[in-house]
């Protein structure tokens, strides 16, 4: 390690430190902005203002984390989870006549609530407790088909349906998105650029998508400085379906905090604590009910902060307090915003596609730690394919049903975890180890 935590370097590597926490950081944040708002239908100014508070309040969440909370260099982002909640539920409300305005309200609540949780349970020490109700079989599960359910989006923005309106395929569309796919997984593969694959794709895709005359015009700004708002969706609303969701999953990311932190922990050669992992659940609490107020994807650490640590060989906190205090000064200048906000939505789901196959990874990664004996094959089967099933089922048909069942019913994803939970700790109960010797809680990055 060239720096340790307290240590602090020169200005040159300070600043040269912090330009590559803020890159980093910045390839973590902006796809996902583009992503909600093609999802929901935004205008170029709406969803450069989703970009502008995404962007402000990621710097605010990691300089609060550093400074008071685990007091690691770990960047704050959003949690694939919570995006990939964001959009299922935006199709589930569209399915059923619903504007996505009012799913995003709902969802600002269930951040908040899922918010309130972190925090509580962070200040009363209860954290890891909680989590051992997750086992490798719910949390593969959920992964599972969290990434089933998301498949649809992903490969229809790739091939060119929805841009500029179009209902059918676009040869031409698919095929960069091919070459996209095939860069950022190039990327990967080169250790010195792997931090920035998938900025580097996005970056080569949109002056590829530039020459071809396939990119919208930047649209500018008259206004040098806007300070981020609150509510972007509207006044917090209230619906069971999405407040439960939102419960649920910000249980399966408590995984995700103890994880990253233990991660990081180790690149920085500083283990930690168990007051770090409180305050981190603590913080973590704070930078969701934020989320909430402000109406952005809910923000978690990333444990990629690890692979820049170990690669660099930084861990000084110097540089990334400068970084996080450059993401909040880009978030109040829309122009900036909006320059970011123009990347076409094909390049955005073709560049973010490999981080989306992480999805699957984790839950097949958790499957593995499970032996396949007759219990758990019940459990698990069951989970996936009473999950699974349902998303076969056409939304119309829960309609006669209370608006709470039928959004629970008709959501493949949320009623297979309940499965999953119920079997796990309820109808068959696991009373002693496996029989390999393997644990039943070992965690996993799901939230990653």
């Amino acid at each position: 390690m060239r720096y340790g935590m307290q240590e602090r370097p020169g200005a040159g590597v300070t600043l040269l430190a912090a330009l590559q926490w803020l890159i980093v950081t910045l390839s973590s944040t902006i796809a996902v902005p583009l992503v909600i708002g093609d999802i929901y239908g935004l205008e170029a100014a709406e969803t450069g203002r989703l970009m502008q508070q995404t962007i402000f309040y990621a710097g605010l969440a990691s300089l609060l984390q550093v400074l008071w909370g685990h007091g690691y260099p770990m960047m704050e982002g959003p949690a694939g989870l919570w995006w990939g909640i964001f959009v299922i539920l935006a199709q589930i409300g569209e399915s059923v006549g619903q504007d996505p305005r009012m799913i995003g309200q709902s969802f600002q609540t269930g951040l908040i609530l899922a918010g309130l949780i972190f925090f509580i349970l962070g200040m009363g020490k209860l954290i890891e407790r909680i989590q051992r109700l997750f086992t490798p079989i719910v949390t593969g599960t959920y992964m599972t088909l969290l990434a089933v359910s998301l498949c649809g989006v992903f490969i229809k923005g790739m091939l060119g349906i929805g841009f500029r309106q179009s209902a059918y395929v676009l040869p031409d569309i698919a095929a960069a998105s091919v070459v996209i796919v095939i860069l950022v997984l190039l990327f990967t593969r080169v250790r010195q650029i792997a931090s920035f694959a998938v900025l580097a794709g996005m970056v080569i895709g949109w002056i590829g998508y530039a020459v071809m005359g396939w990119a919208e015009p930047i649209t500018a700004n008259e206004e040098a400085v806007v300070l981020p708002g609150l509510f972007f969706w509207g006044p917090p609303a209230w619906n069971g379906g999405v407040l439960l969701t939102s419960v649920l999953t910000g249980f399966v990311l408590l995984t995700n905090l103890i994880t990253s932190i233990a991660v990081v922990g180790k690149a920085a050669r500083a283990e930690p604590t168990g007051a770090r992992y409180n305050r981190g659940g603590v913080f973590t609490g704070i930078s969701h009910i934020i989320s909430g107020a402000s109406g952005v994807v809910g923000m978690i650490p990333l444990s990629l902060a690890a692979a820049v640590i170990e690669t660099t060989k930084m861990a000084a906190r110097r540089p990334f307090i400068l970084a996080m205090l450059a993401m909040m000064v880009i978030g109040i200048l829309p122009s900036a915003a909006q320059f970011l906000a123009s990347v076409p939505a094909p390049v955005a789901y073709a560049a973010m596609f490999i981080t989306y196959t992480q999805l699957l990874g984790f839950g097949l990664k958790d499957f593995g730690k499970v032996a396949m004996d007759e219990r758990n094959v019940i459990v698990l089967g069951s989970s996936l394919l009473i999950g699974i099933g349902v998303m076969f089922v056409p939304t119309d048909a829960w309609k006669s049903l209370h608006p709470l069942f039928s959004f629970l019913l008709g959501n493949g994803l949320l009623l297979g975890v309940l499965i999953a939970l119920l079997l796990e700790h309820v109808v068959l109960p696991r009373r002693q180890k496996q029989p390999d010797g393997k644990s039943p809680l070992p965690p996993t990055a799901s939230g990653k």
